[in-house]
């Protein structure tokens, strides 16, 4: 009985997206000054949908996530934290999750207060074209956008994420 427990819980906290565990993953994200590649997102403000390229002239955080991977759970503190000191300086944050159980997603989202622009893809990651576009190989994964659509600076860890952004004068 405790076998498949464990392959639930190794399952669940797995935050690999069909790689190997051995690669650096933060050496196959988009280079710095790549143009961020565009795609329309759906949020409970944006029913009908809202692009990238709209959100062009404000510096935006994109956190690719899932609900059900271990290291996003553990970064979530900190993008509250990130959420709190950088959204009021005009930081546009918005989570990119591929968790394919929509009322676990929205369970997560409302029991940890995650308060900036949630947009959930309708297909695994595997299938995603917006992971393919961003090379997202491991959740989760950061990308901070320049106001120009450019990408700025690109990380699993959150922790450089929050050192990228310290750096960055809003």
């Amino acid at each position: 009985m405790a076998l498949p427990f464990f392959t639930i819980a190794l399952l669940l906290s797995s935050c690999t997206l069909g790689g190997d565990d051995d690669i650096d993953y933060n050496k196959t994200l988009l280079e710095a000054g790549t143009a961020a590649p565009d795609f329309t997102f759906f949020t409970g403000d944006n029913p009908d949908g809202q692009t990238l390229a709209s959100l062009r002239g404000s510096y935006v955080l994109i956190e690719f996530w899932r609900s059900t991977c271990g290291d996003c759970r553990d970064a979530t503190p900190s993008m509250k934290r990130i959420c709190a000191t950088y959204a009021p300086r005009g930081l546009v944050i918005l989570g990119v999750s591929f968790d394919t159980d929509e009322d676990q997603w929205h369970t997560y989202i409302e029991e940890n207060g995650l308060l900036w622009m949630q947009h959930r893809e309708l297909v695994p990651a595997s299938r995603s074209t917006v992971a393919s576009a961003y090379n997202i190989k491991w959740t989760p994964t950061f990308y901070l956008i320049n106001p120009q659509g450019r990408i700025d600076f690109a990380t699993i860890y959150v922790e450089e994420m929050e050192e990228r952004l310290a750096e960055t004068a809003f």
